[in-house]
């Protein structure tokens, strides 16, 4: 069976979007022909075959949420290989909104994988932004407010949209708008993080005397770096390091930099670490080799980076994003002053870690093996096309 899949971002980038539907893409190519097609960036391919899976990439450019480049071979690549399924990764991307008029005319399966509708808010602050002379938000949430109002529209022509969570925004536009079509698929872990069991990590753990907290995130202002480097300092812990691990040094890697050295006056010295370029297959050993993970994010839907934590086994404590209120085993913190006692508890309570680290570990055995993911996927689309939607 012919399966394409389109997104914004795939192999060689790193991130939750790209990790996600690298191994839907990989694990449906063990029965499948698969093919995604994605954005041509600097020093990619236009074209290749990366772990069973054919690549093809097409020139985007963007700005301010719209759309140009090579539209017109995005469509006609679709049509031409008369895929049986097609994949269409996130809402606000080219790969959605260059489709989202043809939906009709395309005789195949179509199925909308989601990550959450991150410009979708329930009540959009026009009024304030115009008081307050806040042009920018302005822009921004009248784009938005305008795309969402008739989003829903176009998702309903799907025969399946996934979503991260009940709890997720997504999910309450579906409610909003009467759309039947939805259901959850929560985001998996790759299986080199499930390598030890809590205790196992614990005894590694035990071999020295500071406590590790660790922070796997893109520099980046909405994972908000500044937020935990802070509340690691006001927790005035001693025997404990912070270790940052970005993808690459940018400009908010240095305002972060900057903030710990005024920090660092103001305190006195603490063991901080900033990690950049880390290939991905590094992470499993640098989680193992920690104790605690943090995660200081703004707005998240389903960030992956938790589920990982909680596959090597780590008590996390994390801002109020995402699925973190639902994992049992994770402290959820509202402020710095929160997180900063967090922290200190769990710096002075290795019994309290081991358990939380224990919880969150069984709880992503349950929930977070990619198998059972392209498994499920794979289910539904022999479903619909038992059906008989999109037979060619």
């Amino acid at each position: 069976m012919k399966i394409l899949i389109s997104v914004h971002t795939y192999y060689p980038d790193k991130n939750g979007v790209q990790m996600v539907t690298q191994y839907i893409a990989e694990g449906l190519a063990k029965k499948h022909e698969v093919k995604v097609i994605t954005e041509l960036k600097e020093n990619y391919l236009r074209k290749e075959i990366y772990n069973n899976v054919s690549i093809e990439r097409i020139k985007i450019n963007s700005f301010d949420g719209k759309f140009t480049g090579e539209k017109n071979k995005y469509l006609s690549f679709i049509k031409d290989y008369n895929p049986k399924v097609l994949i269409v990764v996130c809402t606000q991307s080219w790969p959605f909104d260059w489709v989202m008029h043809k939906l009709n005319d395309m005789d195949c399966i179509k199925i909308l994988y989601t990550h959450g509708y991150s410009g979708l808010m329930k009540h959009y602050p026009i009024i304030k932004d115009i008081i307050h002379l806040r042009p920018r938000a302005l822009k921004y949430h009248w784009h938005w407010m305008r795309y969402y109002k008739n989003a829903y529209k176009y998702i309903a022509q799907f025969d399946l949209v996934t979503y991260l969570s009940e709890n997720n925004i997504s999910v309450w536009y579906a409610k909003k708008h009467n759309l039947c079509n939805g259901e959850i698929l929560v985001n998996a872990v790759e299986n080199m993080f499930f390598v030890n069991t809590a205790y196992e990590r614990v005894k590694v753990e035990s071999a020295r005397e500071e406590v590790k907290f660790i922070y796997v995130a893109n520099y980046d202002s909405n994972k908000n770096q500044k937020f935990v480097l802070e509340a690691f300092y006001q927790s005035e812990i001693k025997n404990a390091r912070l270790i940052f691990v970005g993808s690459k040094k940018n400009s908010y890697y240095k305002e972060v930099v900057e903030l710990n050295s005024k920090l660092e006056r103001e305190y006195g010295k603490r063991q901080i670490d900033f990690l950049y370029n880390q290939p991905r297959e590094s992470i499993p050993d640098l989680l193992r080799d920690s104790d605690v993970f943090v995660c200081g994010s703004i707005k998240e839907e389903y960030p992956v980076m938790l589920c990982e934590a909680a596959a090597e086994g780590l008590p996390i404590i994390s801002t109020r994003v995402g699925h973190a209120p639902t994992m049992p085993g994770c402290i959820v913190v509202d402020t710095q002053e929160d997180m900063a006692a967090a922290m200190k508890m769990l710096c002075c309570n290795r019994e309290e870690r081991i358990i939380k680290g224990q919880l969150l570990q069984n709880y992503a055995k349950e929930n977070y093996v990619i198998e059972e993911k392209v498994k499920w996927l794979d289910n539904k689309i022999s479903l619909l096309l038992n059906k008989g939607r999109g037979v060619q």
